[in-house]
């Protein structure tokens, strides 16, 4: 096998390995949107067990419902960033609510899966995305104006 042919399966590789975190993170993303929304009696068991009110899985789901929407739409590096930042509250929130509760590892070490897949699929965003690679492409300038 040719150099150029490993470096062009090596490339592939890193590729669907990137989308590894993606996927998790979209996939929980949905199915716990939906069942926020629906509030199934896993959540209605959770919300009560953690003391919370019902009306916040609904503010969650519909929070998820963004994210993902955020996520899936092309362009608009910033809002993606909003959204991943906001998925990483979410889902340590969940981890920390369990934590404070007493719950065992069975209940937080999932959220905290998910807060890694989530840091990892902002991280493997392709280049060109970040908040600063969009700005200096504007011409924007981080540096401090040279006064004479």
């Amino acid at each position: 096998m040719s150099t150029r042919s490993t470096s062009l399966i090596r490339s592939r590789g890193l590729k669907l390995a990137r989308w590894v975190p993606v996927a998790a993170v979209l996939a929980e993303t949905a199915i716990g949107a939906y069942w926020d929304l629906a509030r199934i009696s896993y959540v209605r068991e959770s919300f009560d067990h953690l003391g919370y009110p019902m009306y916040f899985a609904t503010i969650l789901g519909v929070a998820k419902t963004a994210a993902l929407a955020a996520i899936l739409t092309p362009g608009h590096p910033r809002t993606k960033e909003w959204a991943y930042a906001g998925l990483v509250f979410v889902y340590g929130g969940a981890a920390t609510s369990h934590m404070a509760a007493g719950d065992g590892p069975d209940k937080w070490a999932m959220p905290l899966f998910f807060v890694a897949c989530t840091f990892a699929a902002r991280a493997w965003l392709p280049q060109g995305t970040s908040t600063n690679a969009t700005l200096r492409a504007l011409g924007a300038s981080w540096r401090r104006p040279q006064t004479a």
